[in-house]
């Protein structure tokens, strides 16, 4: 029979008794604070082992060589142009003249003894145009008109009536006539009339014909 006495002996021994406890976990040590590091490191570190992309260099131009007729299409084209420019009065005004002096104009290549027979009136006119009371804009538009009808008609002479009136103390319309007259490429010559056409109030303008058409 066991004693009651020694039970509970036991059993206060057991109450008083600490209850065994786990060892503790050390700390883990503090890491050091890391120093600053500035953009320029931070990007290297972040591209390192990477390579640039290398962009795409042109090709290198290729000199062009120089083309042998761009020259001469450059002197047609002008050549066409300054055919299509309307008369010019500063350039004709360049060509002054007085009311009773005697004009005379041939182009290179004119041969004298052609020239002579339309200053003496061997070469009948086969139109004309009189400027008597014209401004300078409507005798321009007149002469511009009878030099075109003389081309279709494919005449070879016309006399053109300029007059000595005087404007502003100078012959204005001859002076015109005779500056106009030197910028049309298809005026060959031209020489102030005999009197009984207007002496040198007008002249003969002798104009390049065209060549017959061959089939």
């Amino acid at each position: 029979m066991k004693d009651p006495l020694l039970n509970q002996l036991r059993k206060q021994l057991r109450e008083t008794v600490p209850a065994p406890t786990r060892p503790a976990t050390p700390a883990a040590p503090a890491r050091p604070a890391e120093p600053e590091v500035d953009d320029a490191t931070l990007f290297a570190r972040a591209t390192r082992g990477t390579r640039p992309i290398q962009a795409d260099t042109p090709a290198p131009a290729t000199a062009k060589r120089p083309d042998p007729n761009a020259r001469l299409r450059r002197a047609a084209a002008e050549a066409e142009e300054r055919e299509s420019i309307p008369l010019s009065d500063a350039a004709a005004l360049m060509y002054e003249t007085t009311p009773e002096s005697t004009l005379s104009y041939a182009r290179n290549g004119v041969q004298q003894r052609v020239l002579h027979k339309l200053k003496q009136g061997q070469m009948p006119w086969q139109a004309a145009v009189d400027l008597h009371g014209c401004t300078a804009d409507q005798a321009r538009e007149a002469v511009l008109s009878l030099l075109q009808e003389a081309r279709q008609a494919n005449l070879q002479v016309v006399k053109v009536v300029h007059g000595k009136g005087l404007i502003k103390e100078q012959a204005l319309l001859k002076t015109f006539v005779n500056g106009w007259l030197r910028q049309v490429p298809e005026v060959l010559a031209f020489v102030s009339a005999l009197p009984r056409d207007g002496g040198t109030g007008a002249i003969y303008v002798l104009l390049k014909r065209k060549r017959p058409e061959t089939e």
